[in-house]
């Protein structure tokens, strides 16, 4: 079975070793409760919350892995109740031997697209002339088997086809740089055309009726490109085609000046060979398989320095989860400060995975931890520190792993107690206090291309 089911069978394991101590100070805070009337420790009231927090989750995520594999028979969520219920949802995903269906998740990025329609001209012709390469496209997919997939598939799971770069025009990250939305702009206005561009990027474009998502393969989302976060059965459509761009124009208002710069200068590193524009393919009409033929990857090129994509100057997707005291599990991504500041609040265990996945790198890391010491490394998805326990987390230090890792770097800091945030740590040096008592009360992390 895949990573998905190995690691939550891990923090379900992690759970159960958790339960006899948890469960045996629980007895005897009832037993002083009932006897003395002491009431129950803060500490363990804590505990108790943090259990059931990560319970839930881990209830959550299992439901999600087997709509997923599209696995039978699983029960409904209200008569899960226990991890005993949880390991039989995990018992049955591992004797399905299901495999992810890849292509709905793909299909999810072209059905989004199918959904734009223009506020103000309902037969907006380069969108039309969009849908219908895109409904060509899905139909491919629908009809290709997972040994025959068009090289439209990887691109759409990691997030490097056209497609996305477009969708993120319509619903774009608030907290995006202005030269990687610049990009963007230029990307798409090769891929697309100006005329849709334009519109996308002038908000005329909007999304009709709901997309239900497929379940993310790990545990959180987002990034740069919305992500998938739950699993139905898309509706059939096509696939992506490149077709010339448009000659038609689209006036720029004054506010749009700089949008018409953008989308009208050359390229900064265009190959020659490559058409205009990119998009989708399809027909209402279903052909027989054998009437199909597999399409040419003749896309436009991967977007440079667009983050999460591979290639020379990429910012890469990272997610990262901490777990705070008296607070629990919240997920930041690559620069973002994760934790607090001047509350007085640990960190107590900490998660990274690489969002989207990069072929070939991976991550590891390792926590030092109050009165244990330096934890073993532990690798992509896994927490390390010890949730709910009332132990801080005192340093950290983080690598990268795979054929790949030479080609990056990893940055990170923390915001130690007493001391504020420390200067930049990479590539596996440790950054924190070792047995100095001082918690880390937030960390921030990325990840470049060297």
């Amino acid at each position: 079975m895949n990573a998905d089911h190995q690691q939550l069978q891990q923090q379900l394991n992690h759970l159960k070793q958790r339960l006899p101590g948890l469960s045996s100070r629980l007895s005897q805070a009832a037993v002083e409760l009932k006897e003395a009337g002491v009431p129950v420790d803060e500490r363990l009231s804590e505990q108790l919350i943090a259990y059931r927090q990560e319970f839930a989750g881990l209830k959550s995520r299992a439901i999600e892995l087997a709509k997923t594999y599209s696995v039978p028979g699983v029960v409904a969520p209200t008569q899960i109740s226990s991890l005993h219920d949880i390991q039989g949802v995990l018992h049955t995903i591992a004797r399905s031997g299901g495999e992810v269906n890849e292509s709905q998740k793909a299909l999810y990025y072209i059905d989004r697209f199918l959904s734009l329609t223009h506020r103000d001209q309902p037969h907006f012709a380069p969108l039309e002339e969009a849908k219908v390469k895109a409904r060509e496209l899905r139909h491919i997919i629908l009809n290709s088997s997972p040994s025959n997939f068009p090289p439209d598939v990887p691109a759409l799971l990691s997030g490097q086809h056209p497609c996305c770069a477009f969708l993120s025009l319509i619903e774009p990250d608030a907290n995006i740089a202005d030269d990687e939305w610049e990009r963007r702009l230029e990307f798409c206005g090769r891929a697309f055309g100006k005329p849709l561009t334009l519109a996308a990027s002038r908000g005329k474009l909007q999304f009709s009726g709901t997309v239900t998502a497929p379940a993310p393969t790990v545990t959180a989302p987002v990034p740069t490109v919305t992500a998938p976060t739950a699993a139905p059965l898309p509706r059939r459509s096509p696939e992506m085609v490149v077709i010339a761009g448009s000659n038609e124009s689209v006036e720029p208002t004054d506010t749009e000046a700089e949008v018409e710069r953008l989308l009208s200068q050359k390229p900064v590193s265009p190959p020659s060979n490559l058409p205009d524009v990119i998009i989708l393919p399809s027909s209402d009409e279903s052909p027989s398989r054998n009437q199909i033929a597999p399409p040419s990857p003749n896309f436009a090129p991967t977007l440079p320095k667009m983050s999460g994509l591979s290639g020379v100057g990429i910012e890469v997707g990272l997610n990262v989860l901490v777990h705070i005291e008296r607070v629990g599990d919240h997920q930041f991504h690559e620069h973002e400060f994760a934790g607090t500041r001047g509350k007085s609040l640990r960190l107590e265990a900490f998660a990274l995975e690489i969002k989207p996945p990069i072929p070939g790198l991976g991550i590891r890391y390792l926590a030092h931890i109050q009165g244990s010491g330096d934890t073993p490394w532990v690798t992509e998805g896994e927490w390390v520190g010890a949730r709910g326990s009332g132990l801080r987390l005192e340093g950290l230090a983080i690598e990268l792993t795979g054929p790949e890792a030479q080609n990056y770097s990893v940055y990170y800091k923390a915001h130690i107690e007493r001391v504020g945030d420390t200067q930049e740590f990479s590539n596996g040096e440790f950054c924190g206090r070792r047995g100095s008592g001082m918690r880390v009360e937030g960390i921030e992390i990325h990840i470049e291309r060297n």
